[in-house]
């Protein structure tokens, strides 16, 4: 009967095979750039907080009770010590991220309104500009409304049942072709139909969303700058490994 036990060997020769090699030595840079930033800058992570994070994560993770946390880590063979490393590294990582960028978020925010303001639409897609015209005045004459036309011609079904409507979509979201006329549009407004590529559009804008600097909206602008600042590091510190 062969042996069920699986030796380091065992895993490393999985780990080559199956192109895993990059994203470990990946992993292990970032964690040096880290715990290597987090000295420079004197970040510690208290017990306290210690605590307070690893109670969010069993949260987070659905770990209800003692047996649940220990089945978790006995499935990824982690010991306690590297769970506490796991919370540390979290923990650390939010607070350099917070150092380091917190107070670049506004100036970024305001070079790059364009790509957080957004719009309230609904959007049917045909392949005919003509029947796309003649869909575009029977609405505009309020012979049919658009979540009919959607139910009728919409492209997918999802669509079909929404009437087409999308809510709110992000102007990054949005090809150049459809954006500029929605974001000159004086809602509610059906625009004429746009053509993108061999397909063509028909918008209505119910609502332009300016651009909010939110809680979120900060968090997550903080959390893109420092992971592009973070891929930069592992890219500078890769090439002197390889």
């Amino acid at each position: 009967m062969p042996s069920e036990k699986i030796s380091s060997q065992d895993l490393l020769h999985q780990v080559k095979i199956a192109g895993k090699i990059p994203e470990l030595i990946a992993g292990i840079l970032q964690q040096r750039i880290l715990e290597e930033t987090a000295q420079k800058l004197g970040l510690v992570v208290s017990d306290e907080e210690l605590q307070v994070g690893a109670d969010q994560f069993r949260s987070a993770n659905k770990l209800e009770s003692t047996n649940a946390t220990q089945a978790w880590l006995r499935d990824r063979m982690l010991s306690l010590d590297d769970f506490e490393q796991l919370i540390t590294t979290n923990l650390l990582t939010h607070k350099v991220a917070q150092l380091l960028f917190a107070a670049k978020v506004e100036p970024f925010f305001h070079q790059h309104l364009s790509d957080y303001g957004g719009a309230i639409i609904s959007e049917i897609v045909v392949s005919d500009y003509n029947l796309a015209i003649e869909l575009f005045y029977a609405i505009q004459e309020g012979e049919i409304s658009f979540a009919d036309v959607a139910r009728d011609y919409a492209s997918d079904v999802e669509s079909q049942r929404r009437g087409g409507y999308l809510g709110l979509v992000k102007r990054c979201q949005m090809t150049p072709e459809i954006s500029a006329p929605v974001f000159a549009a004086q809602p509610p407004q059906l625009l004429l139909p746009i053509r993108v590529a061999k397909l063509v559009h028909l918008v209505l804008v119910s609502e332009v969303v300016p651009p909010v600097l939110s809680i979120f909206l900060r968090e997550q602008i903080i959390w893109d700058l420092f992971q592009e600042w973070l891929q930069q590091q592992i890219t500078e510190r890769r090439s002197t490994i390889l």
